[in-house]
């Protein structure tokens, strides 16, 4: 996370990173080194509104898993990263006044800390991947469904995998998008990051087109 805190984002904004990107770079370390896997994760949200953790699948014969179950609690780390840009010192105009600039990268993301957990039984992996198909199929029409695969393809299948859940402690966001520069500088990226040919530069302008400045 960025220690500037002008980037901090709200918790409803960290959900919605990690919704929209739910494919996660895991971390732990296993005593030696750390260990990490890409996995996407749903989050689990309590009744008040926040995420208590993140549920999903691994592997078994990943290094992750094979380093990291031995029965006991492992810290873990799960970042969902947005969308990013390269932010040229062009872009900038107090360039013209001064020249005191220099590039940056603007981002989102989120980070998820907290005990990771590996999952065996087998109704509560199941549940987990009912879940996970039904949140990344809610968009498709026809959707599908786990009950859509024979029962014996399924059973299968989830014995070469385990559930993971990730406990949350702390869950932040970070929207690194330029708001720590004046109105001049704070625009000029904007139209710079139009400019070009590319969607992850775009969506950052969105993003930052949505800022109420003060």
């Amino acid at each position: 996370m960025h220690s500037n805190r002008a980037f901090d984002g709200s918790p409803e904004d960290a959900l919605a990173i990690a919704r929209a990107a739910p494919l996660a770079t895991l971390s732990a370390w296993d005593g030696h080194a750390i260990q990490s896997l890409q996995a996407p994760l749903i989050p689990v949200v309590g009744q008040d509104g926040e995420v208590v953790a993140f549920e999903g699948h691994a592997p078994l014969a990943s290094a992750f898993v094979r380093a990291l179950d031995q029965g006991g609690d492992v810290k873990a780390t799960a970042i969902f990263c947005g969308p990013d840009a390269y932010i040229s010192p062009t872009s900038y105009a107090s360039k013209a006044e001064s020249h005191r600039v220099v590039p940056t990268w603007n981002f989102i993301s989120a980070e998820a800390t907290g005990t990771l957990a590996f999952i065996s039984d087998e109704a509560v992996l199941h549940d987990i991947l009912d879940r996970q198909t039904t949140a990344y199929e809610a968009s498709f029409r026809p959707s599908w469904a786990l009950d859509d695969a024979p029962s014996t393809y399924v059973h299968a299948l989830m014995n070469a995998i385990c559930g993971v859940r990730l406990t949350v402690d702390e869950f932040k966001a970070t929207l690194k998008l330029s708001q720590n520069k004046s109105d001049a500088d704070f625009n000029g990226v904007i139209t710079g990051l139009l400019a070009q040919d590319d969607y992850k530069a775009r969506a950052i302008a969105a993003r930052m087109s949505e800022l109420e400045r003060g």
